[in-house]
């Protein structure tokens, strides 16, 4: 057995963190970004997704449906702005009992807040 106390190397975590770098002109294609919130929404399990419609045209999210309440509305927008290549998310969902757990009055949701795409409502 040899010696390897000579080859010892301090390896940083932050080293091996994936990095997103696309070429230049990359864009996830509409298919693409709407397979993964279809994804993510259905592994939420917090949420319950079976009213929603998901559709994207060139990086723009809208969202379309009925969903329980407010705070289904704040998660699905967190889960399509964290999206890579989503531009502007649309948000025309609405509630089945609204009011409910309306938390906060700011009427930008949570994409305002994360510093991401873009919102409309």
């Amino acid at each position: 057995m040899g010696d390897t106390s000579g080859d010892t190397r301090r390896v940083d975590a932050q080293d091996h963190l994936p990095e997103v770098r696309e070429p230049a002109g990359y864009r996830r294609s509409d298919a693409e970004i709407a397979k993964e919130l279809r994804e993510r929404l259905a592994g939420d399990v917090g949420l319950d997704a079976r009213g929603i419609e998901v559709e994207v045209r060139d990086g723009t999210v809208i969202l379309s449906g009925v969903v329980r309440n407010d705070v289904d509305i704040k998660r699905v927008e967190s889960h399509a702005c964290a999206i890579p290549g989503v531009t502007v998310v649309r948000d025309d969902l609405r509630c089945r009992k609204p009011g409910v757990a309306d938390e906060g009055n700011s009427p930008a949701g949570a994409a305002s807040k994360m510093g991401k795409p873009s919102y409309e409502r």
